[in-house]
């Protein structure tokens, strides 16, 4: 009788701790360059050599420099083009050859252009389409069938299409909505469910919507929440949970509020920070840390600060 009734003290508690998620928080301020670091054409962060921490890029006129992470900075800067490289359309990093590595896209009025990582550079010059490719409401590269390799996506006024990668070249369109999808506040593809495809996600003035990929399409509109939820600063989809799904993150000008994802909706808010917490060139979430959390990044004048998700 006594350890029966053990074991149900013992379910209640375990219930009670996984209905009740840890607080957690990005932490102190940490300077992780020493001098400004942002670029005219702009900056990124993306794991380009393939170590699991997202590296700091800028891109200028002139080329592409990358500051690696080593976890606790960005070490020094690394000339990763020779000459200039960005698109007219739109300059992406994201690891379309799915070796885990984040590669340098850019898009034109003609067609899109590819340049692989090898962990120390950027390759030459690879068309992976023949022909223009891009969204009159956006263009966007994730993994949205996960097979590990980024895709193309444009968002236009009547539909969400998509071109699979091959690791070599964006394959033919595929129509993944057959209706207008697009948020007012912001469209944005990411992994909300932590089944490794991207899944699509609008922000609207009264709620934010998900279609959950299929691999093959993106599933009826699902409400992930129930009133508005955007930052005036910023809204930003991220795993700053370490959980494998991406949270809603919203950078407001007193601080910085999270929405975990459980998969199905994204739970209340929590405060991730209790003060200001934005860059004048830029905030950013990419976990520069290798921990399998997102940290929060600010660019300023004068230097990149990051506070790790905690």
């Amino acid at each position: 009788m006594k350890k029966t009734s053990l074991k149900l003290i013992a379910a209640i508690a375990l219930s009670s701790t996984l209905g009740s998620p840890v607080q957690a928080e990005f932490n102190l301020n940490e300077s992780w360059t020493q001098n400004p670091y942002y670029g005219s054409r702009g900056t990124f962060f993306a794991d380009v050599t393939g170590d699991g921490e997202a590296d700091a890029i800028v891109v200028n006129d002139d080329k592409v420099t990358v500051r690696r992470s080593n976890g606790s900075s960005f070490t020094a800067n690394e000339s990763w083009t020779q000459n200039p490289y960005y698109g007219s359309r739109g300059t992406f990093f994201a690891d379309v050859t799915g070796d885990g590595r984040a590669d340098a896209i850019v898009v034109n009025n003609d067609k899109v252009t590819v340049r692989r990582s090898n962990s120390s550079s950027f390759l030459p010059n690879e068309s992976w389409t023949q022909n223009p490719y891009y969204g009159s409401r956006g263009t966007f590269f994730a993994d949205v069938t996960g097979d590990g390799r980024a895709d193309a996506i444009v968002v236009n006024n009547d539909k969400v299409t998509v071109r699979r990668s091959n690791g070599f070249s964006f394959l033919p369109n595929e129509s993944w909505t057959q209706n207008p999808y697009y948020g007012s506040r912001g469209t944005f593809f990411a992994d909300v469910t932590g089944d490794r495809k991207a899944d699509a996600i609008v922000v609207n003035n009264d709620k934010v919507t998900v279609r959950r990929s299929n691999g093959f399409s993106f599933l009826p509109n699902e409400s992930w929440t129930q009133n508005p939820y955007y930052g005036s600063r910023g809204t930003f989809f991220a795993d700053v949970t370490g959980d494998r799904k991406a949270d809603a993150i919203v950078v407001n000008n007193d601080k910085v509020t999270v929405r975990r994802s459980n998969g199905f909706s994204f739970l209340p808010n929590e405060s991730f920070t209790q003060n200001p917490y934005y860059g004048s060139r830029g905030t950013f979430f990419a976990d520069v840390t290798e921990d399998g959390k997102a940290d929060a990044i600010v660019v300023n004048d004068d230097k990149v600060t990051v506070r790790r998700a905690f």
